[in-house]
């Protein structure tokens, strides 16, 4: 930290995109990692003042349940406070409560992924009329490598849904499935990939494929054969559609990697 801070501070703050500080919530040393925080901030708005900050109060599950809430408010408090004081404005800040057992650490990290994404409405646009083409329920785009969200659209019955978490679940399920594979070919995780997942049910299909280079979609419908065949065909043909998506503007790219 002294070496970023000191030795190479703007090159590593300058023209960043945004900023991710995680918190341990159970750590013993809480004044030291504020003044570390701090200095981190501060660095940032030197170079970056427009940089968004995401903020992760990490071990949330050390937490009793009752205590959850006051103690994440707390802490949030705290750290907004700090932020201030170094000139970053409420609007600039996200907060989390993240743990390893639930899904809220997949939920952080897919808000990160779609801030740094330059053309998010143009892909929802671009998402809805294929999905009203498809009569899907959803649809859910994932990056690749990470199988984070991107972004979704829902549509009819899909918007009734009431497990608030099945993105960042089935997010979890693709990321085992392919740890899963790796383990049993001896591929690297990173680059291990599949064709297709289906998935049929009396009350629904569902099936995820490669969108772009980058990216796959998971379609949800009807449980009607001949509908989910046709959007199977439908989502090949859409491809070239999607695929300049996958193409970053050059500044935004390179902020993007200095996140």
């Amino acid at each position: 930290m002294e070496s970023y801070l000191n030795n190479r501070r703007s090159y590593v703050f300058n023209n960043a995109a945004l900023l991710i500080f995680v918190f341990d919530i159970s750590s013993k040393e809480s004044q030291a990692d504020m003044l570390s925080f701090a200095r981190t901030i501060g660095a940032l708005h030197e170079y970056s003042p427009r940089s968004k900050i995401f903020v992760l109060i990490h071990k949330m599950d050390l937490i009793a349940p009752e205590q959850k809430a006051s103690v994440f408010q707390e802490k949030s408090q705290e750290i907004q406070s700090t932020c201030e004081e170094e000139g970053f404005s409420p609007e600039q800040l996200d907060f989390w409560a993240t743990s390893i057992w639930d899904q809220s650490l997949y939920r952080a990290w897919t808000q990160i992924v779609y801030f740094l994404v330059p053309n998010a409405t143009t892909i929802e646009g671009m998402l809805g009329k294929l999905a009203d083409l498809l009569d899907a329920k959803e649809l859910i785009l994932y990056e690749r490598t990470t199988c984070l969200v991107i972004t979704h659209i829902s549509r009819g019955s899909g918007k009734s849904n009431p497990f608030a978490d099945r993105f960042e679940r089935i997010s979890s399920i693709l990321k085992t499935h392919k740890h899963s594979m790796a383990k049993h070919t001896g591929i690297m995780a990173s680059e291990v990939s599949f064709a297709e997942m289906q998935i049929k049910t009396g009350a629904f299909m569902f099936f995820i494929t490669r969108l772009t280079e980058n990216t796959n979609l998971a379609v949800v419908m009807s449980s009607d054969e001949g509908a989910f065949n046709s959007a199977r065909v439908n989502v090949q043909l859409a491809r070239p559609q999607f695929a300049h998506l996958d193409i970053v503007d050059e500044k935004k790219g390179k902020a993007n990697q200095r996140a």
